[in-house]
């Protein structure tokens, strides 16, 4: 049982690590998109920015799920890892 405890903790630990950088990473990037989206929506209406604008909708509406996945997968792991410690 000690080894099994010695050998999961740190794997729990790193892969909760991993995944909360990956989803640190992807929360700055979604802000990155929206203060781009203002900066768009402020200028003059045109075809091409009307384009722009919605490119960058759909790429901020494809990270929302991924985001969600993420930080319900960290706030698992990090549970996981304060019950192994208790």
């Amino acid at each position: 049982m000690e080894s099994l405890r010695s050998t999961v903790f740190p794997l729990l630990f790193i892969s909760w690590g991993v995944i909360t950088v990956v989803l640190v990473v992807l929360l700055s990037y979604r802000a990155t998109l929206l203060s781009e989206h203002d900066q768009t929506f402020n200028d003059a209406a045109t075809q091409d920015q009307f384009q722009q604008e919605m490119t960058l909708i759909a790429r901020k509406s494809r990270l929302t799920g991924e985001i969600i996945v993420l930080s319900v997968m960290s706030g698992v792991l990090l549970l996981t890892c304060v019950g192994f410690s208790i």
